[in-house]
């Protein structure tokens, strides 16, 4: 597309928060609509997030971006080539989502036109339930597939943009959840929720299948998407395969463990290590057999910001802030993951001259320890 172009549907989209100053701009646009591509989308959602901190502000105007395109962007449906098992898992997943909504709208038109019943309330907690088991989807994206996004690229910044729909998505699940545990929850209160499930879920489908997935099977090289699962440490622990190297001895100066032994060690370790450098580059992970978080290679050499949904991303800088000008040398936080309650600690490490070389973070399970009420002095192996 010709730069004057480009900018003069730039200039249309920046306004789109405010569509009653936006006529001029809508009018000098309009004639290019049917030329945008995925592509030229993949770059206004750049440009809009580059000059635009407000993420909320960036949603509403990138909806209506879209919208305003709809008729191009959505011309041929799923317009890539197929075969790549990766992505054709992430497509069924889709498929099945759409499945249960379709199901949900049929649940609460008859609902709306009938009459809320029990049998109608237990049939939406039931699909929402379902819903709840497909959304390793947005995990799966967030862990694996952006950080090849981040690394081919150039244009990713839509990838934090998805991030905070995935969130806006979590967050309504959990609500729908709730009601199902509110036997006074009226159908007003379900329409709410599933207006706003169906529009976040169905537009994010759109947007991976019709802009995202495109672009990366164009720009990711095949044997990048096509081993996009490997080396995938959510439950599994990494091995030593190097075997020439296996038993080469480190100079730790407390000892001198094998470069095996290193990697059993962390292994073997009670909670999860993560270790950024001083540029805030993702260098290092341990892979203990069940990890709080998942984590998979990609993540080696990526920058800790885009590891985080942006909601949380002001906490981050704030914490590395603080570290690398000496204000702290840690913080702490609590949080609660269904029945689970994880201790996350990040750690400022600084060398012998106490210049800061990055930070660690480990992350630990401790439901069964808040539960420790008394000693335990014998061993109980019997």
């Amino acid at each position: 597309m010709e730069r004057q172009i480009y900018d003069i549907l730039l200039e249309y989209v920046i306004h789109l928060d405010n569509p009653q100053d936006n006529t001029e701009r809508l009018e000098a646009a309009r004639p290019y609509f049917d030329e945008v591509r995925h592509d030229v989308i993949l770059s206004l959602v750049d440009d809009v997030m580059r000059r635009i901190d407000d993420i909320e502000k960036v949603k509403v105007i990138v909806t209506r971006m879209i919208h305003s395109f709809s008729h191009a962007i959505n011309r041929v449906p799923r317009p890539f080539a197929r075969n790549f098992p990766p992505l054709e898992r992430l497509l069924a997943r889709n498929d099945e989502i759409n499945t249960h909504l379709a199901l949900c709208s049929q649940v609460l038109k008859r609902s709306r036109a009938e009459g809320f019943s029990t049998e109608d309330r237990n049939k939406l907690n039931e699909q929402v339930r379902q819903i709840r088991a497909l959304i390793g989807h947005y995990q799966e994206k967030e862990n694996r597939l952006f950080p090849l996004v981040e690394k081919f690229i150039e244009e990713h910044r839509c990838v934090q943009l998805m991030w905070a729909i995935h969130d806006d998505i979590r967050s309504t699940l959990a609500a729908l959840s709730s009601l199902s545990h509110d036997e006074n929850s009226g159908i007003d209160a379900y329409n709410k929720a599933f207006g706003a499930l169906f529009f976040d879920m169905k537009t994010m489908i759109m947007r991976e299948e019709q802009i995202l997935f495109p672009e990366v099977i164009k720009r990711v090289p095949a044997n990048a998407i096509l081993t996009m699962d490997a080396d995938q440490y959510e439950t599994d622990k990494a091995s030593y395969v190097d075997e020439k190297m296996a038993e080469e001895k480190v100079d730790l100066i407390t000892g001198h463990p094998t470069l095996r032994q290193i990697v059993s060690i962390f292994n073997n370790l009670p909670v999860d290590i993560t270790f950024i450098d001083e540029n805030d580059e993702v260098v290092f992970f341990s892979t203990p057999e069940h990890r709080v978080f998942p984590r998979s290679k990609g993540i080696v050499g990526r920058n800790v910001k885009n590891c985080h949904p942006p909601k949380s991303l002001h906490v981050v800088e704030r914490i590395l802030s603080a570290f690398k000008s000496g204000e702290r040398g840690s913080a702490e936080f609590y949080i609660v993951m269904g029945e689970r309650k994880v201790r996350i600690e990040y750690r400022a490490i600084r060398d012998e001259s106490g210049e800061y070389r990055g930070t660690l973070e480990i992350t630990q399970e401790i439901s069964h320890l808040q539960e420790l009420t008394e000693e335990k002095r014998l061993l109980d192996w019997e």
